[in-house]
């Protein structure tokens, strides 16, 4: 097993998520069962988080990319708990938000090692599991 495969294989365990290396690229199969009220009526989804990162250097950096899926409720609660983490955002992070009356749609990029975006991402993902459990 090579740097690259230990390295996804770690990304994987951070974010209790699945792994495919293919390319030079790592994408992370994270899944989340959600249910959404939209006028009176409930839908149970399951969403596919798209998690991946490439480009790996040799000082351990790559290029890591998020496209995560909220619900409107759960926006607030992401920003906080991904801002309050230890480690800090790197300087080179990107963030855009598109939002729809059920669902936000988070895409985020950084170069950074991919440990430390995981770590931040199931931190997150950690925060808003506990807080739907509390309703």
């Amino acid at each position: 097993m090579d740097r690259f495969e230990r390295l996804a294989e770690q990304v994987g365990v951070l974010l209790n998520a699945e792994v495919e290396v293919q390319n030079g690229e790592c994408l992370i199969k994270k899944t989340r069962a959600i249910n959404i009220s939209s006028q009176n009526k409930n839908f149970n989804c399951v969403l596919d988080h798209d998690i991946s990162f490439k480009n790996l250097k040799e000082d351990g950096t790559a290029l890591n990319e998020a496209g995560i899926l909220l619900l409107p409720e759960e926006l607030a609660l992401f920003t906080d708990t991904l801002h309050q983490q230890a480690i800090p955002l790197p300087i080179n992070y990107q963030q855009r938000v598109d939002i729809n009356p059920n669902i936000v749609c988070i895409y985020m990029s950084s170069e950074e090692s991919p440990e430390d975006f995981a770590t931040r991402l199931s931190a997150v993902f950690n925060a808003i599991e506990q807080n739907s459990l509390v309703k």
